[in-house]
């Protein structure tokens, strides 16, 4: 059984997070592979999202060419899996809701070429 005192914490919690995902399709595959430029996105991403990151992108290969990059915060992360083959980069935005979380997709959205951008926002506990 679920104790009041917890359901109550959770909506509180899930009133204060949002999660913003982001599918770009048809992006080159040569801005994918450009770890300069994606690494540079993350850090703008965060600074126009009003995310003050501690630190600099973690950038990992991915085996099958593309890579993924992560951008860490106390209470937030930017996530971005850039897959070539597919033309895909994909970008996982968690933040309080006292940072405009959208402002971080729109720095990807206005510097990559995409054919198109599907959007979702969500409430997370």
């Amino acid at each position: 059984m679920i104790r009041p005192s917890f359901v109550g914490a959770l909506t509180r919690l899930s009133r204060q997070y949002q999660h913003l995902t982001a599918d770009f399709l048809g992006v080159p595959a040569n801005q994918l592979a450009d770890r300069a430029l994606i690494s540079g996105l993350l850090v703008a991403a965060a600074s126009a999202a009003g995310i003050n990151a501690g630190g600099i992108p973690t950038m990992r290969d991915r085996r099958a060419g593309g890579l993924t990059a992560v951008l860490l915060h106390d209470d937030c992360h930017i996530t971005v899996h850039a897959v070539p083959e597919r033309e895909l980069l994909l970008v996982d935005v968690l933040a309080p809701r006292t940072i405009d979380a959208s402002r971080a997709v729109d720095v990807f959205a206005r510097r990559l070429t995409a054919r198109n951008v599907h959007r979702d926002a969500r409430d997370r506990a």
